[in-house]
């Protein structure tokens, strides 16, 4: 379904990025000067661009600066009247953004819709559109998603990754409910190996079936395992 509000605000992120004939496109510098970097954090850092003309078909138009990110510099992030977020990722290279390995930079308006919590492949994504999620998933068996951040259940080893605009603080492990997860960033520059994949998931569904037995158990009044 077409979006005109949607469409208006992909246009203006465009034409503020890439420049036009009045304007030239933003640089790395405008960037910094916009989110006040530096001074205030390592990152990310945030700047709302102003309600004006372009944007009121949209709820907000964020831009996102990652200056510790050696693949990611910049997400844009448009919220649509439904409160859907839709993500951009670029980097910049010393003259132009340009689409960083395995992600979506493309400047034209998402047609699918964000459905909460995504799992592909054993992992989860919360925040990103169908496609962004899939892109993302296929980028990270790739070995392409370098710097892309995520949740890690130390109980079941289930990865959660989240959109910039999504606040990680507080959120469970989809799996098990706990809420004490790490803070994680993929660093790895090799494509994940499938059989370290299926380890990693066998050892998560492991981790459930002993959490499970051990409830049974403690339901019909069982013996405890005993210490190995």
């Amino acid at each position: 379904m077409v979006d005109a509000g949607l469409d208006r605000a992909f246009e203006k992120v465009r034409a503020i990025l890439e420049g036009d004939l009045e304007h030239p496109g933003l640089t790395l510098y405008d960037l910094q000067e916009l989110v006040g970097f530096p001074g205030r954090s390592d990152g990310p850092l945030s700047y709302s661009l102003p309600k004006d003309n372009g944007l009121e078909g949209v709820n907000a138009v964020r831009f996102f600066y990652y200056p510790k990110d050696p693949e990611v510099t910049l997400i844009v992030e448009v919220e649509d009247k439904s409160r859907r977020r839709h993500l951009r990722h670029f980097k910049w290279n010393g003259i132009s953004w340009v689409a960083p390995r395995g992600f979506k930079a493309d400047l034209t308006a998402t047609r699918e819709v964000v459905g909460g919590v995504e799992e592909i492949g054993g992992d989860f994504f919360l925040g990103f559109s169908r496609n962004e999620a899939r892109d993302l998933a296929e980028a990270i068996r790739r070995g392409e998603a370098v710097g892309a951040k995520y949740l890690l259940c130390p109980r079941d080893n289930t990865r959660l990754f989240y959109a910039p605009g999504v606040s990680a603080s507080g959120l469970p492990c989809p799996k098990c409910g706990n809420t004490t997860l790490l803070y994680k960033t993929l660093t790895f520059s090799a494509p994940e190996d499938r059989i370290e994949a299926l380890i990693r998931e066998q050892r998560a569904l492991r981790a459930q079936l002993e959490d499970l037995m051990l409830f049974l158990k403690s339901r019909l009044g069982g013996p405890e395992p005993k210490d190995k």
